[in-house]
């Protein structure tokens, strides 16, 4: 279990770089970090955040728990959703598929795709007008997936 101070070095991309860094969401992150484990980027997807280590790549959700009759949600942290171990992972691209609906407004997808040892893995960063993963953001999330591998 690691703490906010463990971001200290982590590069945020998407709509993470302009957001505010606050510590106590931070250090619910860290906790799912296993002992020595370096947080490298954190990137928000649709519906949760990716999270780039030197071992694994992590996609988190929030967890909320339903309280009374009015199914109030109350915020209980983050769970892992899915875990990937960085080695397995061969290639990764950056995908965006646009289309206009019958409205006439254009929408597209901005996906990522992974290619690993065990199959295709992918995520989705974005529904929208336009893509929110830049071509230089990308650029540095693939480093820190498919760069120098931890020993």
């Amino acid at each position: 279990m690691q703490d906010a101070d463990a971001f200290d070095d982590v590069t945020f991309l998407g709509m993470a770089r302009t957001a505010k860094r606050d510590p106590y969401r931070l250090s619910l992150f860290g906790a799912h970090l296993d002992s020595g484990e370096r947080p490298l980027v954190l990137l928000p997807v649709q519906g949760g955040t990716l999270l780039v280590t030197d071992r694994r790549i992590l996609e988190f959700r929030a967890h909320l728990e339903v309280h009374g009759a009015w199914n109030v949600k109350e915020f209980q942290g983050y769970m892992v959703q899915r875990s990937i171990d960085r080695a397995s992972v061969r290639e990764i691209e950056h995908v965006v598929r646009g289309a206009v609906d019958a409205a006439g407004n254009r929408r597209v997808e901005d996906r990522l795709q992974l290619t690993a040892s065990n199959g295709m893995e992918e995520f989705l960063v974005s529904r929208g007008p336009e893509p929110t993963l830049s071509e230089a953001d990308f650029a540095v999330l693939r480093d820190a997936v498919v760069g120098r591998q931890a020993k």
